[in-house]
């Protein structure tokens, strides 16, 4: 399985640049087409007609100037005017994989409305890929998260599709039901402990099921347990691996659930030291709850 057509999105940001190349060797490795998306964000550029009247066509001189930019980069150049985030969302829709910067030009914004790559988590329905790090080749360590959850192992096939021969480990964090209230029953440490290694050797027999689904060899992900809540625990697992690809399966909640749950991706995201494969949960999977 390889990659076909690819969109990147930038903003001419310092990591957009970098997603830019990733998006660049990616598309020579796998021998895909390469569209290469800048979005001016339509209130602003109506606002700028009001507020600097010379010269008049000064907008469309912003335009093009992006416009000429793109071109200089390998690849398709699109420039396109209109909300950010629903006009990523359309351009990407069919692609194989959408790349983007993992933070924009505006850090402030960033901060209170949240980067353009966590709005897309909900918007875009295809994989994401968002870069932080400067390519230096391709991926050499890559790490999936997964829950064990029925669809885990989409997973894992996207990890081996972007990162071919890396060294592959698949991380489950778990946390013993009702840990903290055991203790206070009368259960021993010991106790708690074995709850513990049942839990990790349970975790170990189904991700190595789980990689023979995803290719064929139980042995392709070295299975990587941890001890604690989701989103630390995955973060301190990419940090301990040194892995370069993080791979987050995106799975459907209701609107309650992450009320009340908060987003493990959005936590990930904001804390974690190296670009990030959001996959999608497959529609015949999603959950109701």
């Amino acid at each position: 399985m390889r990659l076909k057509r690819i969109v990147c999105a930038t903003d001419f940001s310092t990591d957009a640049a970098r997603a830019v190349r990733r998006a660049a060797l990616l598309a020579r490795e796998h021998g895909a087409g390469l569209q290469l998306l800048h979005v001016v964000s339509r209130r602003p550029l109506d606002a700028l007609r009001q507020w600097v009247r010379r010269p008049v066509d000064l907008p469309e001189r912003l335009v093009d100037a992006a416009r000429e930019e793109l071109q200089q980069a390998q690849g398709e150049a699109r420039v396109v005017i209109g909300d950010v985030v629903s006009s990523i969302a359309k351009t990407a829709a069919g692609a194989d994989l959408l790349v983007l910067g993992a933070r924009g030009v505006n850090p402030l914004k960033d901060v209170i409305l949240g980067t353009t790559a966590e709005r897309l988590i909900g918007a875009c329905r295809g994989p994401i890929l968002v870069v932080r790090t400067p390519p230096q080749g391709g991926y050499r360590r890559v790490l999936a998260a997964v829950d064990l959850q029925p669809g885990s192992a989409a997973a894992l096939r996207a990890a081996l599709l972007l990162a071919g021969d890396a060294t592959a480990r698949a991380l489950h964090v778990y946390d013993v039901p009702f840990e903290g209230m055991l203790q206070r029953a009368g259960v021993s440490r010991e106790e708690v402990r074995e709850h513990r290694l049942r839990a990790h050797r349970v975790a170990t027999g189904k991700i190595a099921a789980l990689s023979r689904e995803a290719c064929g060899d139980a042995h392709r992900f070295v299975a990587v347990t941890q001890h604690g809540p989701a989103a630390a625990g995955i973060v301190h697992a990419q940090q301990k691996t040194g892995a370069d690809l993080l791979v987050l399966l995106k799975r459907v909640r209701s609107p309650a659930e992450k009320l009340i749950l908060g987003s493990v991706t959005r936590h990930v995201l904001a804390d974690v030291r190296c670009d990030v494969l959001l996959v999608p949960e497959a529609k015949r999977r999603a959950r109701a709850s």
